[in-house]
Parts: structure tokens; C-alpha cells; sequence
């Protein structure tokens, strides 16, 4: 059985929690063919991130086209992409390639705090990136940077999902694990301004929750890959999430990974939709 081929564009992390080695994992679990692009190099463990180099812009484009040639994906997930070079250069090699499905997780701060994104490159995202993408998954510190809001209760998430797609988005995916207008659900807005819907699920109280975006997107790409439906991929792919978080191991002494384990009992894990008009 030929695998679909699921590319990864992201940095590294030594820690194996997040980025280019979390995103593997769960491309492999699920069942498609990983290959990687490598962003940058870090130096970081549970507890944060020490040094960091960019990839050189030349490199990066000889990444995706060493697989371009040989290894067309059938969907991408673009994580951290640092500078406004590399968005740059990532934006045009996919215009000139629109055919995959491609997530975009902006990664814009870490979860020790680091800033992991070059402020001269946020416009960038939001205008060039953004459009040449399928669906972007920001979490509402990241939508509340990136569009110049602040969001406090639900409402406010619709509204940021509406100035995301004015500017170009097609479809978003707003996670709401920081709102803390419940404490009790974690809830994720959905929209591709035709239809939209809101997903939640208790929340998982765990020290091991580093790399919850590359998990999830990551997750969506290879579903999507597989020819799962949009919403479907979502859904699916949050409940993995919420079965990692729930199994995740006490590693390290900071944010430590979630548990990269097979389906098992995922129907547990689905969260409750509610669709919107």
C-alpha cells in the first residue's frame, strides 16, 4: 500500500516535544509518509529554548525542491518559520505549487516564552502566507497578535475568525485552550465563512503540554491527506490531541511531551460540536 506523503515545514527541537520530531511522530502513527523541511536549529528541553539558528534561505529551497521532485506531498503543516525571509521563500514556493492541502500553525511565541517569529515577519504571514494556504490554527494569544485584537469571550473569537478570512484566510481553526471564559471546556471555533462550528472538550489539567499546536496540526494534515472531510479531520484529530494530553508521561522538569501512542478508545476523547448558523 503506496502511503499518502505528508511534508512537515518546521523547526527542530532537541527536546523531541514539538516541531519537526513531534510532527513525524504523529504523521507515522496516523499513517502517512513524514518528510521534513527544516527551518531552524534548536537547543531546548522541557524547561525552554537556549540558542536558535535560522536555516539559510538557500537551504530551505533546496529542501523543498530535493522533494518536490520526488516526493510531491499530498498535504503540507507549516509550523515555525522564524524570519520574514523564510516566509518569504516558503509563500513563493507555494503559490508556484497550490495543489496540496497545507495548515499553517503560526508559531509565534513558545511555551517557556521565547518569540519565535521575527516581528517584521508577522505582516508577511497575515498577507502573503495566509491567502496561499488551505487552513490557519492560531491560538488566541497568536489571532489577538496577529489581527489586533483582544478576545475574551466567544464572540470575540467569531469576530477574529471573520477578519482572518477578510484578509485572505480560507479556512481557520481558532483554539481556545487559553480562553478562560470557561474553565471547564476547551473550546476550538471553526469557520470557512460558508460554514462554521464550534468543538469542546473538558480540560486536561497536565504539566506535559508542549507541543499541543504541532500536534494537532500536524494531525490535521495527515487526516486531511488521508481524505478525511475539513470538519471531520478537526474533530478527529482534536480528540488524538485530547487522548495525548490525557496519557501524556511526567518527562523533564518544565512543559514536558505529550504521549505519542496508537488510537485507542479515541471515542472518548471526541469533543461535542455545536454547529453555527
Amino acid at each position: 500500500m503506496i502511503k499518502p506523503v505528508v511534508w512537515t515545514i518546521a523547526g527542530s527541537d532537541s527536546g523531541g516535544g514539538a516541531g519537526i520530531q513531534a510532527d513525524i511522530k504523529v504523521m507515522n502513527l496516523l499513517g502517512v509518509h513524514a518528510c521534513s523541511v527544516i527551518t531552524a536549529l534548536t537547543a531546548q528541553n522541557t524547561i525552554g529554548t537556549g540558542k536558535l539558528e535560522w536555516v539559510a534561505a538557500e537551504m530551505l529551497t533546496a529542501q523543498l525542491e530535493a522533494l518536490q521532485s520526488d516526493l510531491p506531498p499530498v498535504a503540507i503543516k507549516i509550523g515555525m518559520l522564524g524570519t520574514k525571509t523564510a516566509v518569504e521563500t516558503v509563500t513563493g514556493f507555494m503559490k508556484k505549487n497550490p495543489e496540496p492541502f497545507i495548515v499553517c500553525d503560526p508559531v509565534l511565541i513558545s511555551s517557556s516564552g521565547t518569540f519565535l517569529l521575527e516581528a517584521d515577519a508577522w505582516k508577511t504571514i497575515t498577507e502573503k502566507l495566509f491567502p496561499a494556504v488551505t487552513l490557519i490554527t492560531p491560538n488566541i494569544p497568536e489571532t489577538e497578535h496577529l489581527f489586533g485584537l483582544k478576545i475574551k469571550t466567544p464572540a470575540d473569537i467569531e469576530a477574529a475568525a471573520q477578519k482572518a478570512l477578510a484578509a485572505g484566510a480560507k479556512e481557520i481553526l481558532i483554539k481556545g485552550g487559553h480562553g478562560r471564559h470557561n474553565v471547564e471546556l476547551s473550546s476550538d471555533y471553526w469557520t470557512n465563512g460558508e460554514k462554521a462550528a464550534w468543538m469542546s472538550s473538558p480540560r486536561i489539567e497536565t504539566r506535559s503540554s508542549h507541543g499541543t499546536g504541532c500536534f494537532l496540526s500536524s494531525a490535521i494534515a495527515a487526516l486531511r491527506a488521508k481524505g478525511y472531510a475539513p470538519l471531520d479531520s478537526i474533530l478527529s484529530a482534536k480528540a488524538f490531541l485530547n487522548q495525548a494530553l490525557r496519557q501524556a508521561p511526567e518527562l523533564g522538569n518544565g512543559f514536558g511531551p505529550l504521549a505519542f501512542n496508537p488510537w485507542a478508545k479515541i471515542e472518548e476523547d471526541f469533543p461535542s460540536i455545536q454547529h453555527s448558523p
